[in-house]
């Protein structure tokens, strides 16, 4: 296993093509690629991938600045709701039974 300053992923452009390369030696960045729906076209000995994809096809998100301000009564209510939802799973787990 390689160590994780080894285990990188590099993506590539060029303005003459309109897709990325990507190449990648981590195990977290192909699954998500293969979630995603794309397959590499080449694996290596090592098992890294290689990846060609279109160039619509990857985006950059500003990353928020806010961090999401809920009311206490909110956050009741959803606790409220989330131990409904927990307690009819466990009914009908039981009921399966």
């Amino acid at each position: 296993m390689a160590l994780a300053e080894e285990r990188e992923t590099v993506i590539r452009i060029s303005d003459a093509d309109d897709q990325w390369d990507i190449y990648s030696a981590s195990s977290k960045v192909m699954n998500k690629m293969s979630k995603a729906g794309f397959e590499p076209y080449k694996t290596d000995s090592e098992g890294n991938s290689y990846y060609k994809v279109g160039y619509e096809q990857v985006s950059f998100r500003k990353k928020s600045d806010s961090k999401r301000v809920m009311s206490d009564e909110r956050r009741a209510a959803l606790a409220a709701n989330l131990a409904k939802g927990r307690a009819n799973k466990k009914k009908k787990n039981q009921e399966e039974v």
